[in-house]
C-alpha cells in the first residue's frame, strides 16, 4: 500500500499539509479534526469565504501548529534524549533552550527543562487523505510503506542480536559526541554504509512502536521497536517502510529498506539501540 504525503521540518511555520475535500466536509469539521481554528485555516485558504461551504475535490492547505514553549518536571529515570523524543525535538534544540545542562551529566529527578516553543506538522483530518510531494530542507527520495513479502531469516548471532543489514558492517559514523553541520550534537546510534533499497532486518523481536515519516527531528522514514526487556531499537533514513506500527515483528524479519531520507549524506542505516529510552552503544551488544 502506498502512502504518500507531505512533509515538514519543525521552524518552517510557512508549511502546510494539503488535504483534498470529500463530499459532506465543511471548514468547520475539517478544522476540529485537523486541531487547528477556523481562522487558521481561512488564513492558509485566503480563496474560502464561507465555513458552510466548500467545494469537494477543491485542495486544501492546512497549517502546521505552533505549540508554545513549556517547562518539564523531569521524572525518575528520564534523561535528555528521551525528554527530547517525547516532545519531537531533536537533541541540540533541546540544549541551545536549556544552555546549562549537558549530555554528559544525569538528570535529577524534579528538575525543571525548558521545552522551547516550537512548529509540528499539520494533523490529517480523519476522513480524508494526504496529497502533494515533501517540503523538507533537503532533497529526499520518496519512500514507500508497505507489507512485507521477503522471507524471514533464521539466522541467529551468539549475543542474542541480529546485525540489522547482513553483508555490510562498515560503520562511517560510531556512537558518541560527533559534529554535524557545524553543529556538536550527541550521535546515538551507528551509521552502517548499504547501499539504497539494502534489507533492513529486525535486530530483535518485539512490537513496532514507530512506523513513519519523521522529518521533524531528521530521521526521515524510521521504524522503532519495542522489546520486551526494556531495549528499544530505531531504524532511520529507510527508502521504504516494511512494517506497520502495532505490529508484532520476530527477529530477522524485514522491516525496511536502506535509504538517505531525513537529515543524511547518502544510503546507510541509522541503527540505535536503547534500555529504557537510556541510549547505548550499539556496537557493544555484538
Amino acid at each position: 500500500m502506498l502512502v504518500t504525503g507531505t512533509l515538514v521540518l519543525a521552524g518552517l511555520a510557512s508549511a502546510a499539509t494539503s488535504y483534498r475535500v470529500r463530499p459532506g466536509d465543511n471548514l468547520t469539521v475539517i478544522a476540529q479534526r485537523a486541531g487547528i481554528s477556523v481562522a487558521a485555516l481561512k488564513a492558509a485558504n485566503p480563496g474560502l469565504r464561507n465555513a458552510n461551504q466548500v467545494q469537494a475535490g477543491k485542495t486544501l492547505s492546512i497549517p502546521n501548529r505552533q505549540l508554545p514553549g513549556q517547562l518539564h518536571r523531569v521524572k525518575s529515570g528520564e534523561n535528555l534524549t528521551s525528554i527530547a523524543h517525547r516532545y519531537g525535538l531533536r537533541l541540540p534544540q533541546l540544549l541551545q533552550a536549556n544552555p546549562g545542562l549537558n549530555t554528559h551529566r544525569p538528570l535529577r529527578a524534579g528538575a525543571s527543562v525548558q521545552i522551547p516553543g516550537r512548529n509540528v506538522a499539520a494533523r490529517l483530518p480523519s476522513p480524508g487523505r494526504l496529497t502533494g510531494s515533501p517540503v523538507v530542507r533537503r532533497s529526499a527520495p520518496a519512500a514507500t510503506l508497505r507489507t512485507a513479502s521477503i522471507r524471514v531469516s533464521s539466522a541467529l548471532s551468539a549475543s542474542g542480536w541480529l546485525w540489522p543489514v547482513g553483508g555490510y558492517r562498515y560503520v562511517s559514523s560510531g556512537f558518541g559526541d560527533r559534529v554535524l553541520d557545524g553543529e556538536h550534537e550527541g550521535h546515538y546510534g551507528v551509521d552502517i554504509v548499504a547501499p539504497q533499497g539494502a534489507i533492513v532486518r529486525a535486530a530483535r523481536s518485539g512490537r513496532v512502536l514507530e512506523s513513519r515519516a519523521d522529518f521533524e527531528r531528521g530521521w526521515g522514514w524510521t521504524v522503532v521497536i519495542e522489546h520486551p526487556d526494556g531495549w528499544i531499537t530505531r531504524y532511520a533514513h529507510l527508502s521504504a517502510n516494511l512494517a506497520r506500527t502495532g505490529e508484532r515483528v520476530v527477529q530477522g524479519q524485514p522491516i525496511g529498506r536502506v535509504g538517505s531520507t531525513g537529515r543524511s549524506t547518502g544510503p546507510h542505516l541509522h541503527f540505535g539501540t536503547y534500555l529504557r529510552w537510556n541510549p547505548k552503544d550499539p556496537l557493544a551488544l555484538y
